[in-house]
């Protein structure tokens, strides 16, 4: 009885401390003066930093790098790597993927933009083609009003040349009746010119003739 509740008790507390658990990425490399772990620590290096391999010794495993343009020191070989570290390249990616967000948003703002541009051109290009359609009645209508204005016009100027010529009609009678007038005129004053010269002829030659009478009568007693 006493085994089946220790194994119990085991069992429960084993299931209380087992979890999830991931081995950190963290690493911290020690930079020494010399090629061996009896030389004095200088530096260290965190995972992920980029460097400058100057020297590999193949004997002791280290390699030596250039800490800055005056400093150097050595480094266990094995902890080097060709290719960054996993937590460099999720550091790379996760902000790739940051930026890539930044720019779907903006992408996506861009295209609400456009999206509400484009319906206020088709709300712009609706109002133009209602325009347009009444533009185009309009222009028929004067296109309709010009052709009759062209015929009125035709009419006017065939009714001005008709006036003219009724106007030189007119002056041609006008001169004509002006001739006759002239005419008539000077046939009464011819006329009576003659009747004048005749009336001036009969004073002048009676007045002798009824002498002429006299005279002979008076022989005649």
């Amino acid at each position: 009885m006493k085994k089946i509740t220790f194994a119990l008790c085991m069992l429960i507390c084993s299931s209380s401390i087992a979890q999830t658990a991931y081995v950190s990425d963290e690493l911290e490399i020690m930079v020494r003066s010399g090629k061996s772990a009896s030389h004095r620590i200088i530096a260290t290096l965190k995972s992920g930093k980029r460097i400058t391999v100057l020297e590999q010794d193949q004997a002791s495993g280290y390699s030596k790098i250039a800490l800055s343009a005056t400093k150097n020191g050595w480094v266990l070989s094995r902890l080097l790597r060709n290719t960054p570290s996993a937590k460099s390249r999720l550091n790379k990616a996760e902000k790739t993927l940051a930026a890539l967000k930044t720019k779907f948003s903006a992408s996506s703002e861009q295209l609400n933009l456009l999206g509400k541009q484009k319906s206020g051109l088709d709300s712009e290009t609706s109002e133009l083609k209602k325009s347009n359609s009444e533009l185009s009645r309009e222009l028929s209508e004067l296109q309709k009003v010009s052709s009759n204005a062209v015929e009125i016009l035709g009419e006017r100027n065939q009714l001005q040349q008709r006036v003219v010529s009724i106007e030189r009609e007119f002056e041609s009678l006008k001169r004509e009746t002006d001739t006759l007038k002239n005419s008539e005129a000077l046939d009464w004053f011819l006329a009576g010119s003659g009747v004048l010269l005749f009336g001036i002829f009969l004073g002048f030659i009676l007045p002798k003739l009824s002498w002429r009478k006299k005279s002979s009568w008076n022989s005649s007693f």
